[in-house]
């Protein structure tokens, strides 16, 4: 019988966040990875992940259910299928979230450790920032941080719109005011991805406590007496079980945790029964409260010379490769994107509590949506709803655990979040007819000049929304007789002794903030809580 102190499900950033606090302390753990090593030379590069984003074996592709109120679109779903997860294959920004984010997670569960403060602790234990100084941020932690290295002329040039349209320049968006347009800080090493695997993993890496067990798919968590000991696995093509002497950490993301749950039999009575599932525990809110950012682009049309259009492609591509190995600097050390502003797109002079994210793109972006659109020199301001009230579901297709999830993210299904989108999209096109950007922008692409009434736009968005890859929430945190919470404040699965969920389905509401660095400070901030327990 395989016997280890903690098991963890899900060898990303949560998991080896808190692998790496646990076997500090002196604990046998194993990781559980569906996906491979990550040992390709391609992501460590900054602009290394743009290719992969429309096919590699690093990602696992999902399709959502159809979206009544989009016209039955279907969406495209990532997750990274690679040890590190997502800090492996992401855009690498770093981001952390407003105070008010945080203040609901306290009101949530009544827990001051879940405040702003706190987490912003854990936020400076990990980080080490390579610009900023200060008190709210760390120099010292294993989580590299810095500036893009390298920026294209048209972002200074949308920074400069966007301060002339009265939006102050903000150089830091992790201080807790998020308001203001600059550039966003990226989890990047003097040009190289600092992934969760270069930061926490590697350090431990030969330790004799830790065991990875790479390409192996968690079946269902194994309970016996509504006590976790251990986990069914398929691994090197054969059914196992491993048991855990202390606990089951879950942190295998919004898509995947509710699934094993719901496997194991906690979670819904009436869904489960559709399966023959045994009931373990009812927990109505499993594979719910499931929330997302998602966007909508607004393409423009732009003079050469300002972006990175074909510098991917033909002798451009060998000239930025040669000048990235030999110089460490030029295009490879852009992930595409160096800039953004937070914003309330009604009106853009109101700082309270930004609304949108709207990043600055310097290439026409193209995706299946836009299959249709010649690629060109190009701009492409993309509207990013950062407390969507919009809400999804995560629910089983049968009880197959190799079967996927069936995922309804229910983008646009919230009149204020429609409402949102309206008003960014009339934004975009104000920035882009303002000054200075209007000197380089030639004509808009999407959703183009004929789309002007509130219907129309509303349309256009329904036809390109899609996901930014932030989904959360789904086994949230909260008080006990809130009948929809899964987790209490410790992310104890209510009712199961020795079973946590570690990861961003713990989230009660969204942050305003790509999800990778929030994921690394839950798990630090709750692994403190079970040692300390």
């Amino acid at each position: 019988m395989k016997k280890y102190d903690y098991i963890i499900i899900g060898g990303g950033s949560s998991g080896l966040v808190t692998a790496s606090k646990l076997i500090k302390h002196g604990f046998n753990v194993l990781i559980i990875e569906e996906g491979q090593k990550n040992n390709n030379p391609i992501l460590k590069m900054p602009a290394g992940w743009i290719p992969m984003l429309s096919g590699s074996p690093y990602h696992k592709f999902y399709k959502s259910i159809p979206q009544k109120q989009l016209n039955n679109r279907q969406h495209d779903i990532a997750q990274a299928k690679i040890l590190g997860g997502g800090s492996s294959i992401n855009g690498m920004v770093y981001m952390r979230g407003k105070p008010s984010d945080y203040k609901n997670w306290k009101i949530a569960t009544a827990d001051n450790l879940w405040d702003w403060e706190s987490l912003l602790k854990n936020y400076i234990k990990l980080e080490g920032n390579q610009r900023i100084k200060n008190k709210f941020h760390g120099q010292e932690g294993p989580l590299k941080v810095s500036d893009p290295g390298f920026i294209a002329e048209g972002s200074k040039i949308y920074i400069d719109t966007m301060k002339n349209l009265g939006l102050p320049f903000n150089d830091d968006f992790n201080n807790g005011n998020q308001y203001g347009t600059g550039y966003m800080q990226f989890t990047i090493d003097n040009g190289k991805r600092c992934d969760a695997v270069k930061a926490f993993l590697n350090p431990i890496i030969h330790n004799d406590k830790l065991k990875i067990f790479l390409k192996t798919i968690a079946l269902k968590i194994i309970i016996e007496n509504k006590k976790a000991i251990g986990v069914e696995i398929l691994h090197k093509g054969k059914l196992e079980k491993v048991y855990a002497n202390n606990e089951v950490i879950l942190t295998a993301g919004s898509l995947i945790s509710p699934k094993l749950l719901m496997l194991s039999g906690i979670g819904n009575e009436e869904e489960l029964k559709k399966f023959d599932i045994k009931i373990i525990e009812k927990l109505n809110g499993v594979g719910k409260n499931l929330q997302d950012h998602h966007e909508v682009p607004f393409i423009s049309k732009a003079k050469a010379g300002f972006g990175y259009h074909k510098e991917n492609k033909g002798w451009r591509m060998i000239k930025n490769g040669i000048q990235y190995l030999l110089f460490n600097s030029g295009p490879v050390r852009s992930v595409g994107v160096e800039c953004c502003s937070f914003l309330n797109p009604e009106n853009i002079l109101d700082h309270r509590d930004p609304k949108i994210k709207l990043y600055y793109v310097p290439a026409m972006y193209t995706d299946r949506d836009t299959k249709g659109l010649k690629e060109d020199h190009g701009v492409t301001l993309t509207s990013c709803i950062m407390n969507p009230q919009s809400r999804g579901e995560v629910t089983l297709q049968s009880s197959n655990p190799l079967d996927r999830p069936l995922i309804n993210p229910n983008f646009l299904s919230h009149q204020n979040d429609r409402e949102i989108f309206i008003n960014s999209i009339k934004l975009s096109r104000e920035i882009i007819n303002s000054k200075p950007l209007n000197k380089i922008i030639i004509k808009e692409i999407l959703p183009g000049n004929q789309i002007n009434n509130n219907e129309e736009i509303l349309n256009y968005c329904k036809k390109m929304i899609k996901t930014n890859w932030h989904p959360v929430g789904t086994c949230k945190m909260g008080k006990e007789n809130d009948e929809m919470t899964v987790l209490n404040s410790k992310l104890q699965v209510k009712g199961i002794d020795n079973l946590r969920v570690f990861d961003v389905s713990m989230m009660p509401n969204i942050v305003s903030a790509n999800t990778n660095a929030p994921a690394m400070a839950i798990a630090n901030n709750a692994t403190d809580m079970l040692l300390n327990s």
